[in-house]
């Protein structure tokens, strides 16, 4: 549903450019158009002109404004088990740059303008490892047998939709990436010892933020409105309308999200599509996204989240939207 916002409120003539308010959507799930961009606050009333009110964020094609009361900094997965190199994760530089834009714009930002940070992380338990899907598990525990990132997809000349041409490289299991399997004591950089704890599971060090993440985290348990820790079971933290982390958003009224983490292409932009679809806000930060898959994956996404699954602007628009330096 789209309605011109004036006096009469006049249904829309499509083609025609000189409405300068629209509104588009009904209840709580409304947004307004103006020439100045999309307004996500979500008022009570859309007729009403609150010029005034939320916060401008610049963005890929076209602007944004949001309400900092309904909106969370979401940062997925930044944790041992995929960044720290004690663990021999397939980590990339772009997720490690990714941390540094997170640490240096993201965060400052939202805790200057009030969002609310949440922090969606890999944290089974048993019942979740009885429950994993073999898709899930597959992904985990069984390896590709080839060193090439794109599996050797690039390299054909034949027609690729030929079973002639398929790739024929095979998978081989990696039980020691199984989840819940300890991993047990494990020598970090620095030389000393810690006890990594069975993998994925909540409550460990392999599952615990990485390096300065944590201690991002644990000042924010301090702020005015403090950082949320939320466990999820699946690539996706809303595969379901039941899940934690979908509760946690419906109990507290916020409707838009902003993304960030890794893998851009996997648990980031499984968790945005998902909230997508359940009529959420979606605007991914892109310099706070990273993936070890090759360019065109992260890009993809970034192309989509440009218009057909929300918005895409950056960590640093998020610190010129909150007035620090960048």
């Amino acid at each position: 549903m789209a309605t011109v916002l004036s006096e009469d409120s006049q249904n829309i003539s499509f083609g025609d450019s000189s409405y300068q308010r629209i509104l588009v959507g009904t209840g709580e799930s409304s947004w307004v158009w103006s020439p100045d961009g999309w307004d996500l606050t979500h008022p009570t009333d859309p007729s009403s002109n609150l010029t005034g009110k939320g916060v401008h964020l610049k963005c890929e094609i076209v602007n944004v404004k949001i309400d900092p009361f309904k909106t969370a900094l979401v940062i997925i997965d930044m944790q041992n088990i995929g960044l720290n190199e004690a663990l021999d994760p397939p980590a990339a530089p772009a997720m490690y740059k990714a941390q540094d834009a997170i640490l240096q714009y993201a965060i400052p930002a939202a805790r200057k303008l009030g969002l609310q940070i949440i922090w969606l992380n890999w944290g089974l338990t048993e019942e979740d490892l009885r429950s994993m899907p073999p898709a899930e598990v597959r992904v985990l525990a069984f390896d590709v047998n080839t060193k090439k990132v794109d599996y050797g997809l690039g390299d054909r000349y034949g027609d690729p939709d030929d079973p002639k041409e398929f790739l024929k490289c095979g998978e081989r299991p990696n039980l020691a990436r199984l989840p819940g399997t300890n991993l047990g004591e494990i020598v970090l950089e620095d030389g000393s010892r810690v006890n990594a704890g069975r993998l994925m599971m909540r409550g460990t060090w392999n599952t615990a933020l990485h390096g300065p993440l944590a201690g991002a985290y644990e000042e924010g348990k301090k702020t005015a409105r403090p950082d949320v820790w939320i466990h999820k079971n699946r690539n996706s933290g809303l595969w379901n309308r039941n899940t934690d982390f979908g509760q946690y958003l419906k109990k507290e009224g916020i409707r838009t999200l902003l993304f960030l983490g890794v893998n851009t292409d996997q648990c980031v932009g499984a968790t945005l599509q998902d909230a997508h679809a359940q009529g959420f806000d979606t605007i991914m930060l892109k310099d706070g996204c990273g993936t070890d898959s090759l360019p065109y994956a992260k890009a993809t996404y970034e192309f989509n989240c440009a218009r057909s699954w929300g918005f895409l602007t950056s960590c640093r628009a998020l610190a010129q939207a909150a007035g620090l330096d960048y």
